[in-house]
């Protein structure tokens, strides 16, 4: 570092709004302050009425959500990148009328007053609307239309014009007139650049790539916050510094950054304060000399290897993507990594791979609730036929009344779940051939769902099996996606819910209760007859037993009596009087099987002989025994 002179402590006020060397050193006089302030006060004010302009819609947007121009108007991000730009400008034109103001007073005393608090109270509240305009959500809506993007884009070009001629205006504006217009004229400079830039934003996003158009207007959007905090650290400071003398004091409108933004990175403009204020000369460097000539270069050969690393594709696990080559597709990328012809030589369209998506009959259906098991159920989890749900769709069905064809009203919940086939030739299809995935599905499901619904009655449609009609509802439905060439596959339908319209469900109601007593009233009796029948045959079949039961009997008895009585006959015949003694024997024995005998030998008697009684006090039969 033997080539950088010394350093040189000169004198220099720490106040950051001193003026360069060539500014005026004392005060304007009257009529040269108060043309001025009638200049700044007219930018001030077009600024604050273009910035209310813009700040209107999204503000009223709120107010007034069914108003379809406010919310276009008001449509993020691409409206708060020239609001922001316009906040910036209008922070430093506020500070430069307070003091052009002080200035056309003549007062010295209020000129350095002006350059401090007063500063503060302008510019720090300005600066962060600045930050809140860009950094407060918002909820995005889908691009406008083409047209209406030309529209907001050519307006915003427009726009730029005026911005364009005040710049022009304060950059021939000599510095003794107004000493802030060469840091306005870097102010002021930001919203005419960034007001073409959202406009341009605007018609990109229009014509097909909002995702892109919309993280160049987040990036873009850095530059006004960063502006606006440069400009509130200086106004804060000037709280903490003595008031400057009146004829170096300055407006807190300087920035580091609008100047590069203005007047672009020259040697000169960036070195002088740093001579000034360290007594550092780098025009002199040969290290900074080396690095202005390789700057170029580097960048370029860094911008050829990025524009290359874009040929380099990485598709996801749960991804596809067709590959255009010149416009054309080529074929299908598998998940993966390939080399493809840099963009825009070569492009990729993603395409999903097995993702299975859910949509209703009803465009718009809200996302299912999520809850726990002991939660209380959420309204979407409301099946009652009673009340009308969002997510159903009408249908007319077919009936009968006082015997002429007529028709019923049935609110059916149906929902399709579906995915883009698997193959190549599904992935070119859909990606190519349908626009609106959803939609085309919930048109072509309809059609299919009024064709089902409008030949079958009400009592039909409700008591069917649901995995039936579900299952046939699906096959239809496929057969029509696949002579349509969408490319899709409808892995499931599942009808969540079939009713009559909630007006109707109470009468519908007692109907199917009244039918439903009916026909439990019809089954009972025919239980009851069919009972009564099982007895009457029980008895019958029991009473025909009984009676061959009997009939047998009495046939055995006096079969066996018959063949007892012929051989008795027989021995009779054979043995004579020795059967009949026999006989005589064994019928005795029967009869006095059951009697109390008592045995007397006939040979005892005489009137004197002894007798002994061997008989029991008493008989078991209670008398006296028989001789």
């Amino acid at each position: 570092m033997n080539d950088l002179p010394a350093a040189r402590l000169e004198p220099a006020h720490l106040d950051p709004g001193r003026p360069e060397p060539g500014e005026g050193a004392a005060l304007p006089d009257r009529a040269t302050a108060a043309s001025a302030l009638r200049l700044v006060r007219r930018l001030t004010l077009g600024l604050a009425l273009a910035a209310a302009l813009l700040a209107a819609p999204p503000a009223l947007a709120g107010v007034f959500p069914s108003v379809t121009m406010l919310r276009e108007l008001g449509r993020a991000p691409f409206m708060t990148l020239p609001l922001a730009a316009l906040l910036v400008a209008l922070a430093g034109f506020a500070g430069s009328w307070a003091m052009a103001w002080a200035r056309g007073r003549g007062d010295p005393d209020l000129v350095r007053r002006a350059a401090r608090w007063p500063q503060a109270l302008l510019v720090v509240p300005l600066a962060g609307a600045v930050a809140a305009a860009v950094l407060l959500p918002r909820a995005a809506i889908p691009p406008a239309a083409p047209e209406t993007a030309w529209l907001w884009g050519g307006t915003m070009v427009v726009l730029a014009f005026p911005l364009l001629l005040a710049e022009r205006v304060l950059a021939t504006l000599p510095p003794a007139r107004l000493p802030e217009a060469p840091a306005l004229r870097g102010l002021i400079f930001l919203p005419t650049i960034l007001l073409p830039a959202a406009g341009l934003l605007e018609i990109a996003a229009g014509l097909g790539a909002p995702s892109l158009a919309g993280r160049l207007a987040t990036a873009l959007s850095l530059l006004p916050c960063a502006i606006a905090a440069e400009l509130a650290l200086r106004a804060a400071g000037r709280c903490f510094l003595p008031p400057p003398p009146a004829a170096e004091a300055r407006a807190a409108v300087r920035s580091v950054l609008a100047r590069l933004l203005a007047e672009g990175p020259r040697a000169g403009g960036l070195a002088a304060p740093v001579r000034q204020h360290l007594g550092i000369d780098f025009t002199r460097s040969w290290a900074l000399a080396y690095v202005r000539a390789a700057f170029a270069p580097l960048v370029l050969a860094l911008l050829l290897l990025s524009w290359g690393l874009s040929g380099v594709a990485i598709v996801g696990v749960d991804r596809r993507a067709v590959y255009e080559r010149f416009g054309a597709p080529v074929r299908v990328l598998q998940p993966g990594l390939h080399l493809v012809l840099p963009w825009p030589l070569g492009r990729l369209r993603a395409v999903e791979f097995g993702t299975v998506h859910e949509v209703g009959l009803k465009r718009g259906d809200a996302v299912p609730d999520r809850f726990g098991a002991e939660d209380i159920p959420p309204p979407g989890a409301d099946r009652l036929w009673e009340r009308s749900h969002a997510n159903e769709t009408w249908f007319l069905i077919a009936a009968a009344r006082n015997g002429q064809q007529s028709f019923h009203m049935v609110n059916a919940d149906i929902r399709l779940f579906y995915r883009i086939g698997l193959g190549d030739a599904d992935a070119l299809r859909a990606t190519y051939g349908v626009v609106d995935l959803p939609l085309l599905l919930r048109r072509m499901a309809g059609r299919v769902m009024a064709g089902f619904f409008a030949g079958r009655t009400l009592e039909a449609a409700l008591g069917e099996n649901r995995e039936a009609m579900a299952e046939r509802l699906r096959a239809v439905l496929q057969r029509d996606l696949d002579a349509a060439g969408t490319g899709l596959d409808l892995t499931a339908v599942m009808i969540d819910a079939i009713h009559p319209p909630g007006g109707a469900a109470d009468a519908y109601h007692a109907v199917q209760a009244a039918q439903i007593s009916a026909e439990a009233s019809i089954s009972a009796e025919r239980g009851r007859a069919h009972a009564t029948q099982a007895e009457a045959w029980q008895g019958v079949a029991a009473l025909a037993t009984d009676a061959r039961a009997t009939s047998a009997e009495l046939v055995n008895t006096a079969t066996a009596d018959a063949t007892r009585f012929a051989a008795d006959r027989d021995a009779a015949a054979a043995a004579g009087r020795a059967f009949l003694f026999e006989r005589r024997l064994s019928s005795l024995a029967t009869a006095l099987t059951s009697m109390d005998l008592l045995v007397v030998d006939h040979r005892l008697g005489g009137a004197e002989a002894p007798l002994i009684d061997l008989r029991p006090p008493t008989s078991s039969l209670g008398k006296e025994p028989t001789n």
